[in-house]
């Protein structure tokens, strides 16, 4: 008796290992390349979320918008980072190989080299790294007036209010960071990195209004005090000769004739005056 399938004897052991060959152990190597794309791509988003709001902060300098008419301009006066320094430090505080005890520092701004080389998991099956030059970490930050028709009427207001004296709002609320991460291609024939790259590319864009980390009464700064000054007339009255107020020696004047005069407190300012149960 002859058997009919004797012809198709091991077929689907030979479909298997086909299938296993060009198909399952492929994709079995692609998976963890997978994983560290979408890895990268994760972190291109966490990025640029640091640089947008890192810029809300650091928004000083060039960055400010310029204010006041017939010549007058005005800057609001704030701690200042530019785009390359924020580009350094996405490179030391997010795409570095850190621990819990690695903290934030100042020098990170002026940072050339990954701290502990850069991300372990970015790396091909050889150990090459797939983001060793520091360089390939791009960044640009945006400063563009908030859209908006309440923001073209105030535009012209706090123009005419920069130009008659030294009141300064800060116009330029949309804030838009693009961050770029050259990945080095991924040779599929071997699975090992080529010399040419890959962009990953983010962008992330807030309206906000910028924070000036500078304290209530920073002199050097466009503090809550400078800016309240701008709206007090009185407050040129407090000039001071050799640290004493003029207006001390007018009023203790005065108040031979008017006791009340001493009590007062022309142009005086005073922010943040917070309970002393509140500062425990």
């Amino acid at each position: 008796m002859v058997n009919r399938h004797s012809r198709s004897g091991g077929q689907a052991m030979i479909e298997l290992l086909i299938v296993a060959g060009f198909v399952l152990v492929p994709l079995f190597l692609a998976i963890p390349l997978l994983g560290k794309y979408l890895d990268v791509r994760a972190a291109a988003v966490q990025t640029s979320r640091y640089a947008a709001w890192e810029r809300t902060v650091w928004f000083g300098g060039d960055a400010a918008s310029s204010l006041g008419w017939f010549g007058v301009s005005r800057r609001w006066q704030a701690n200042e980072k530019t785009d390359d320094q924020i580009r350094r430090e996405i490179g030391v505080r997010h795409l570095s190989e850190t621990g819990t005890s690695d903290a934030f520092s100042n020098s990170d701004r002026s940072a050339g080299n990954f701290k502990g080389g850069s991300k372990a998991l970015w790396q091909d099956r050889n150990g090459q790294k797939l983001l060793a030059d520091y360089n390939d970490i791009q960044n640009k930050v945006d400063n563009n007036p908030a859209p908006g028709t309440l923001n073209k009427i105030l535009t012209p207001i706090a123009n005419f209010a920069s130009t008659l004296g030294p009141f300064v709002l800060e116009m330029n609320a949309e804030y838009g960071a693009k961050v770029t991460i050259k990945i080095k291609d991924i040779d599929f024939d071997h699975y090992l990195a080529k010399t040419s790259t890959a962009d990953f590319s983010e962008t992330n864009v807030l309206l906000a209004n910028g924070w000036n980390a500078n304290g209530p009464d920073d002199s050097a700064k466009t503090s809550a005090k400078q800016q309240v000054k701008g709206l007090v007339p009185t407050s040129i009255l407090a000039a001071e000769i050799e640290g004493v107020k003029i207006m001390d020696y007018v009023l203790g004047a005065l108040s031979v004739f008017l006791p009340e005069a001493s009590k007062l407190e022309p142009g005086k300012i005073e922010p943040d005056i917070v309970p002393a149960d509140r500062l425990k």
